[in-house]
């Protein structure tokens, strides 16, 4: 350990030599704590006119020790970066499943009932025009036909699988048609000259993918150094990559405005979700 003494006159006391000033005490000592690191003797002294204190060392010594002591001062200054370890939650295999029962049942009462879809439509008509207002939301559950299902289906156990992962079971897939019903109304709102019409639960999808790159966004720009404006580039092109690829079919009725509509509205908050803070329950 450094010595603590005090003498009338520190800077020459018998066989050290003056290394540095500090202002309180555990300053000198974190600087000692380096110079003992080295393998040399050191000593902390009390100013006898101040309340500061002195650090004393070696004199053959004294240009390494200040060569050391600058490069931890350097150290020192710079930024610490926290490791934050991103929560882990359930993988939601009961809301998942909830939410493929229904759309399997209401596929199955379209054909008993076709009324069904004309009255759930998201139709630009019938929200600004007739106020309609549930059609966004009720337009997620419903489909043209089998394959249209189970694409659907399968694209959604998976986005919403990883989205339950990120933020949470039931705050994901809340999430999740809240962005598929938002992103059907900004649709159906850049259409109202025309008679727009879509169904389907694509939206919500893409809606989850959004709300992963919102996440990633939020994640990546927190914890890695560097301006942010190239940080979030990575997350969010590989999301766009993925909207590209899943989300433009050769397919004239694929409603491509709406998984662009739905997978921005996903991001943004999948950002707000993951700035807000919350603390993970066990599975």
């Amino acid at each position: 350990m450094p010595e603590l003494s005090e003498t009338p006159n520190p800077a020459e006391s018998p066989d050290f030599m003056l290394v540095g000033c500090y202002g309180g005490m555990a300053a000198a000592f974190e600087r000692a704590l380096v110079i003992l690191a080295m393998g040399l003797a050191c000593q902390i002294e009390k100013e006898p006119t101040g309340d500061g204190y002195v650090l004393l060392a070696e004199p053959g010594a004294v240009e390494r020790i200040q060569e050391e002591l600058a490069m931890y001062e350097h150290e020192q200054a710079q930024p610490v970066l926290i490791e934050v370890a991103a929560a882990e939650y359930d993988a939601g295999a009961l809301p998942t499943a909830l939410w493929v029962a229904c759309l399997c049942a209401v596929f199955w009462l379209q054909r008993d009932h076709p009324t069904m879809v004309a009255q759930g439509v998201c139709s630009a008509q019938g929200i600004f025009e007739d106020g309609e207002w549930w059609r966004p939301f009720t337009a997620l559950f419903l489909h043209a036909d089998r394959t249209h299902l189970l694409s659907n289906v399968a694209s959604g156990v998976l986005f919403g699988t990883w989205v339950c992962r990120s933020l949470g079971p039931w705050l994901g897939w809340t999430l999740i048609l809240a962005a598929g019903t938002l992103g059907n109304s900004l649709n159906a709102a850049s259409h109202l000259d025309s008679a727009f019409a879509s169904l389907g639960a694509s939206t919500a999808v893409f809606g989850a993918l959004g709300i992963l790159t919102g996440v990633a966004i939020f994640q990546t720009t927190r914890d890695r150094p560097g301006p942010k404006i190239f940080r979030y580039l990575v997350p969010l092109g590989g999301g766009l990559v993925l909207l590209s690829w899943l989300g433009v079919g050769s397919d004239p009725r694929t409603d491509v405005a709406g998984h662009v509509c739905g997978f921005a509205v996903g991001i943004l908050l999948g950002v707000a979700a993951a700035w807000w803070p919350r603390h993970p329950t066990q599975a």
